[in-house]
């Protein structure tokens, strides 16, 4: 009987039996059930350059910087970093008081020589449209450099902001 071997495999699987690495199991068996758990969905990233912004929420969650815990601690403020602030474009600041409209911008690499992001004519053209793009949609923005972050200056600037 040709194609028998065929037919047992598709019967078999319709069963529930699983293939892995080659091997099919039971469906109740361990090695089905690791394989057969699905993957988490992939939610969908909402673009909208706010709080709401499927990429805002997730760096919220993930960076927890001392710069956020200094702010937090001294005026009890969230900041957001990494904060896409339009949908235009894929700008982002570096840390953001979003209902405020209070932008925070760590200017590294200021003293960098040579083609190093920021400093080179590329990226200060950058950098240039995207403190223009903010000032266009109602931001205020705040530029230090990394050694003046925590600082009771910085602080005093933000708090006079707010």
């Amino acid at each position: 009987m040709k194609g028998w071997g065929t037919a047992l495999i598709k019967d078999v699987r319709l069963r529930g039996y699983v293939e892995v690495e080659g091997v099919l199991y039971p469906p109740n068996s361990i090695q089905a059930i690791s394989v057969s758990a699905k993957p988490k969905k992939r939610t969908k990233v909402i673009k909208t350059g706010d709080i709401y912004d499927t990429r805002n929420i997730r760096n919220k969650e993930k960076y927890n910087d001392p710069f956020i815990r200094f702010i937090k601690q001294e005026l009890g403020i969230d900041l957001w970093p990494e904060f896409y602030f339009c949908v235009e474009r894929q700008f982002r600041i570096d840390y953001a008081i979003p209902d405020l409209k209070i932008a925070i911008e760590q200017e590294g690499g200021i003293w960098m020589k040579g083609n190093s992001g920021h400093s080179s004519g590329t990226g200060i053209s950058r950098d240039m449209e995207k403190n223009n793009l903010l000032v266009q949609k109602g931001w205020r923005l705040i530029r230090k450099q990394p050694s003046e972050m925590l600082t009771l200056e910085t602080l005093k600037l933000i708090k006079e902001m707010l």
